[in-house]
């Protein structure tokens, strides 16, 4: 790609980690299998040291290569995409195209921390208990995420200790890289979380994420109904899972979108906003990449923006609300 120009090329991370003394560049790809320091110590001396985007480029051929994967997003990479086998691989202009684009998008963002609003203890109280407009019942949470999810998705996912409800998760990713990202997730929150098998009945407190190649729609009665995904563009798609919520569970159910490129999501969520769900929306202060939540935004989808650190205190509220509506008692705190 003529736009794209290679600073340089270090043979290791104790290389790249001394040339980033002296220099810079706007973006940083490195695998995350390298001699010496693998790609998650490099990615967090990075950090701590001269914070710049980072894509993981790996094959994901090892589970303990995945999993270093995830925790390098932990400590601040912003995405993990599949190497190319080699040129004559079908699958190569594909690979190769995802790699240029996302190089280009997070090159944009000059600044690379774990960003959250400044509001003060008294501002987040007010804002997570600020009661919606009407009383409700919560059956189900969908959340969509892209580049920077799967950090932000642990961290709302970490708040919710108990959980009444199943939770359908959407994250943009690389097919070979799911299990990896659920077993990353395990070790961060304690719900369950699976791997839905077709035409599995959600249960409450659970936690499904859609395998490698496959969308997931909700059906009635709570039924997962998993599609080959034929989307164009990153998947799963975000907007599948929401249409399909709008329509099982309509106004008992909360809808979030968090930072994400592009404009997955957006469409569906105005449909679960316009059957009376409760959308929520991550802010700019905390995306990575304002642009999913920004374009749900746009289109007036949204019930509430929220900053990442509130986003998991609020769903728990609503619930605790949704409990107090079922068992009759309108009193609420």
């Amino acid at each position: 790609d003529p736009d794209l120009k290679v600073a340089a090329v270090a043979k290791n991370g104790e290389e790249a980690i001394a040339w980033l003394k002296y220099n810079s560049a706007d973006v940083i790809t490195m695998d995350i299998h390298m001699p010496g320091q693998d790609g998650f110590e490099v990615t967090r001396q990075i950090m701590k040291d001269k914070p710049l985007p980072i894509v993981i480029i790996s094959s994901a051929y090892s589970d303990k290569q995945i999993e270093l994967s995830f925790k390098a997003m932990s400590a601040g990479a912003l995405a993990i995409l599949e190497k190319p086998v080699s040129l004559k691989d079908s699958s190569y202009p594909g690979k190769a195209e995802l790699i240029i684009q996302t190089i280009k998008m997070v090159a944009g963002i000059k600044l690379i921390k774990r960003r959250f609003s400044s509001q003060n203890k008294l501002q987040e109280d007010v804002l997570i208990k600020k009661p919606p407009k009407k009383d409700l019942t919560i059956d189900a949470i969908a959340i969509g995420a892209s580049l920077g999810g799967p950090p932000a998705i642990a961290a709302i996912l970490s708040e919710l200790l108990e959980c009444p409800v199943p939770i359908f998760v959407v994250q943009h990713i690389s097919a070979g890289f799911t299990e990896g990202f659920v077993q990353w997730l395990k070790s961060n929150v304690k719900l369950p979380i699976v791997i839905p098998k077709n035409l599995e009945k959600a249960k409450p407190g659970v936690v499904y994420i859609p395998g490698d190649h496959f969308d997931i729609e909700i059906k009635k009665n709570g039924i997962i109904s998993t599609l080959v995904s034929n989307t164009k563009g990153p998947k799963p798609s975000v907007n599948n899972l929401f249409y399909s919520m709008a329509s099982c569970y309509a106004e008992k159910s909360i809808g979030v979108i968090l930072t994400g490129m592009g404009g997955d999501g957006a469409k569906g969520l105005l449909e679960m906003k316009k059957k009376g769900a409760y959308t929520i929306a991550q802010d700019e202060d905390s995306s990575i990449l304002f642009g999913m939540a920004q374009e749900a935004i746009s289109l007036q989808a949204i019930t509430e923006v929220l900053p990442l650190n509130s986003i998991g205190k609020k769903i728990n509220y609503l619930l605790e609300r949704s409990k107090i509506a079922l068992s009759g008692n309108q009193e609420y705190e």
